[in-house]
């Protein structure tokens, strides 16, 4: 989702029929990225077998920004290509 925006846990709860959610612990990160540090954790989670998903304000995006496996760097890339590479599931889930 974008960074200017929250998750609305709510939203993300019932998309999903949870009963509760929450971020992941940095050990957990690390163990599933195979030690990427929190913040350098790409959007690429099907590279770790982890489900993706995204804010459907996502597609008014042309291009989006993200980090590249490291805080320190980078990458942009076309929304459009994003959602191809990735095939996230792309739901409403953020606080108007």
């Amino acid at each position: 989702m974008p960074a200017d925006l929250r998750l609305d846990s709510k939203k993300a709860k019932a998309q999903y029929d949870l009963k509760d959610i929450r971020f992941t612990s940095e050990e957990e990160l690390e163990r599933v990225t195979g030690g990427v540090k929190r913040g350098g954790v790409t959007p690429f989670g099907n590279l770790f077998g982890v489900k993706v998903i995204v804010d459907k304000r996502l597609h008014e995006l042309e291009k989006i920004v993200f980090n590249a496996g490291d805080r320190r760097f980078s990458v942009g890339m076309k929304s459009e290509d994003y959602v191809r590479l990735v095939n996230p599931d792309v739901v409403d889930i953020t606080v108007e």
